[in-house]
């Protein structure tokens, strides 16, 4: 068969091929990316419930540091594995409204994480502790959540859209 666009190019390009060949290719890839999502949802809730007053016994700079690494890793995980299941039926899943709108939501809670982070976290010494979390980092933490999980609604419905 002959590509005519990049999906169907991408689609029978070697590794999409060959994901679809094995049998245990597509399954192991969609364990790997639902684990990745729980490692990515559990380290932002995690975060996010802090802000919103969770264990406030913790300090919001030591959480940062030890949950920060935990959501690079698995997003990066996350993006591999979710990349390579797209690429077994790109044309297909381009098309689909679920998973355009999972990456407008994606990209929406990456714009709401760097405001965060450029923005109302450099003040953070003035609220790590024992001090009320700005009323902007708490609507940041529940943006964040609702969007996370609309991510994770969006994927779960892209197979049945």
């Amino acid at each position: 068969m002959v590509a005519t666009t990049g999906w169907e190019w991408l689609e029978n390009s070697a590794v999409p091929t060959a994901i679809r060949q094995w049998s245990w290719g597509y399954p192991l890839l969609e364990v790997i990316h639902i684990l990745g999502l729980a490692v990515l949802f559990g380290s932002v809730a995690m975060f996010d419930l802090r802000l919103l007053g969770v264990s406030r016994h913790l300090l919001v700079t030591d959480l940062a540091r030890h949950l920060l690494p935990w959501t690079y890793f698995s997003f990066a995980i996350v993006a591999l594995s979710g990349g390579l299941l797209f690429s077994t039926d790109a044309t297909q899943i381009a098309a689909n409204p679920a998973f355009q709108l999972k990456l407008g939501l994606i990209a929406a809670a990456g714009v709401n994480a760097t405001l965060f982070h450029r923005g109302i976290y450099r003040s953070v010494q003035l609220w790590n502790r024992a001090v009320p979390v700005p009323v902007s980092a708490r609507i940041t933490a529940v943006l964040s959540l609702l969007l996370w999980a609309a991510v994770i609604t969006c994927g779960r419905l892209i197979a049945y859209l």
